[in-house]
C-alpha cells in the first residue's frame, strides 16, 4: 500500500516499536524481582525488530563506525562528553556508590536499542522528509525521542517523567547532532549508556527518583538545558550540509 510507503508513516511506525513491544514485554514479566532482566530483554528485543524491520522496510543506512577523521568527531561530540561528564559526576559522592555489571549491561542495551531506532533509522527518515534539512531533522528525531519517554507514566510519577521528556529531547538533540556529523552510532551509544548507568549505581538515587514530583525549578532547569542543546546542535550545523 501506498500509504505504507510514505516517509511521515514510517516515522510513527518507527516510534511505536518502543510502546508496543515493552508493552508486549511488560505483560509477559510478573515476577518483580526479574524486573531489570526483563527490561535489557525488552530492549534487546526493540532492536532486533527495529533491525529486521530497516532491513526490509525503513531501508535506511546506519553508519555503526567512522574511522575518519576521529579528532574531528571528538570535537563535535565534545559538548555532549562535557555534559554527560558533569550530570554524572555528582554520583561519585553518593554514599552507596556501587559499580554493577547487570546495571552496565542494561544500559548498554537501552543505548543500542534508542540509538539505533531514533538516530540510526529516525534521523534518516527526516531528512528524506525535509529535504536534507539537517537542523530540522535533529529536531524532528527528537521530538519523537522525547515523546516515547510518556510511557513511563505507568511507573514513575507525572512530575518525573514531564521532566524526563524535555531532558530526553534535549540530549536527543545532542546526539542526533553527533550522528549527522560523524556518521558514527557508536559514539552516541556509550555516551547514552554512561549517562543512564551512573544515578542507577545508586540504590538511594533510583529510589528517590521514583518517588520525584513536579517542580517548577526543575522544569525550569530542563527547559535550560534544552534551549542550551537547541544552541549547540545550531551552531554546530548551521553551515552543515549532506553529500549527495
Amino acid at each position: 500500500m501506498k500509504l505504507f510507503r510514505n516517509d511521515i508513516t514510517k516515522i510513527i511506525l518507527a516510534t511505536l516499536i518502543f510502546p508496543v513491544v515493552l508493552i508486549i514485554v511488560g505483560l509477559m514479566s510478573k515476577k518483580q524481582s526479574t524486573a531489570s532482566i526483563w527490561q535489557a530483554v525488552g530492549d534487546l528485543v526493540v532492536f532486533v525488530v527495529a533491525y529486521l524491520l530497516n532491513k526490509k522496510y525503513f531501508q535506511q543506512k546506519v553508519t555503526w563506525v567512522n574511522k575518519n577523521n576521529l579528532m574531528s568527531q571528538l570535537f563535535t561530540a565534545l559538548p555532549a562528553i562535557i555534559i554527560v561528564v558533569f550530570l554524572d559526576s555528582p554520583m561519585l559522592m553518593v554514599s552507596d556508590f556501587q559499580v554493577k555489571f547487570k546495571v552496565i549491561v542494561i544500559c548498554l542495551l537501552v543505548g543500542l536499542a534508542e540509538e539505533y531506532v531514533f538516530r540510526g533509522i529516525m534521523v534518516g527518515l527526516f531528512l528524506k522528509v525535509l529535504h536534507n534539512n539537517v537542523f530540522g531533522a535533529v529536531i524532528g528525531s527528537s521530538i519523537m525521542f522525547g515523546s516515547i519517554h510518556f510511557i513511563n507514566l505507568k511507573s514513575l510519577p507525572i512530575g518525573y517523567v514531564s521532566g524526563q521528556v524535555i531532558f530526553a529531547a534535549a540530549i536527543g538533540i545532542l546526539f542526533g547532532t553527533i550522528y549527522i556529523k560523524t556518521h558514527n552510532l557508536t559514539i552516541v551509544i556509550l555516551l547514552h549508556a554512561l549517562r543512564d548507568m551512573f544515578p542507577m549505581f545508586s540504590s538511594k538515587t533510583v529510589l528517590q527518583m521514583s518517588h520525584t514530583t513536579f517542580s517548577m525549578a526543575t522544569l525550569y532547569v530542563t527547559v535550560v538545558f534544552l534551549i542550551i542543546a537547541l544552541v549547540i546542535s545550531y551552531i554546530q550545523l548551521k553551515n552543515f550540509e549532506i553529500k549527495k
